[in-house]
């Protein structure tokens, strides 16, 4: 003669209970960790892509085959040419983009991009010409959700002067 377990069934749904509420954060976690992978890719995509805009547009810019004068941008023409396109589902308030302008010669160090020569070429204290380089720094302010704490992903990009 077989008896029904009534007892045991009480217990299949309190550990049902704690095992799948485990699971639902673990999956949730795993989302939003995904998420923020993804945001510091595109935080380094931001930093590459103006900083490969700033290092094409430089002081030699102006010298267009063309003989029209161009400028080389500013920061924030920069930041709209490149940056903007590419920050996309990005909170525009939560991106900040500082560009320098790195001398590798004799008067050496960064200088801010919109106060800066922008020269392609520098001489060292030598007499060398060496190639100078343009410094991007990308950073998003990214708010997660409930799980975890507010984060500030920053990507550097730096890469020499083209133009």
């Amino acid at each position: 003669m077989t008896r029904p377990c009534h007892r045991r069934s009480g217990a299949v749904t309190v550990e049902a209970a704690v095992v799948l509420g485990v699971l639902v954060v673990v999956m949730l976690g795993t989302m939003v960790c995904g998420v923020g992978v993804f945001r510091h890719q595109q935080v380094a995509c931001l930093a590459t892509e103006a900083a490969r805009y700033a290092s094409l547009r430089g002081g030699d810019y102006q010298k267009d085959t063309t003989g029209a004068l161009r400028p080389p941008p500013t920061r924030q023409q920069i930041v709209d040419a490149a940056v903007a396109p590419k920050a996309i589902g990005m909170d525009p308030a939560a991106v900040s983009v500082t560009v320098q302008w790195i001398d590798r010669g004799a008067n050496g160090g960064p200088k801010d991009w919109d106060v800066a020569t922008k020269d392609v070429r520098s001489v060292t204290v030598g007499g060398e010409y060496v190639t100078n380089t343009v410094r991007v720094t990308a950073t998003y302010h990214w708010t997660p959700g409930v799980f975890f704490a507010p984060a500030d992903l920053t990507a550097v990009c730096e890469l020499p002067m083209a133009y």
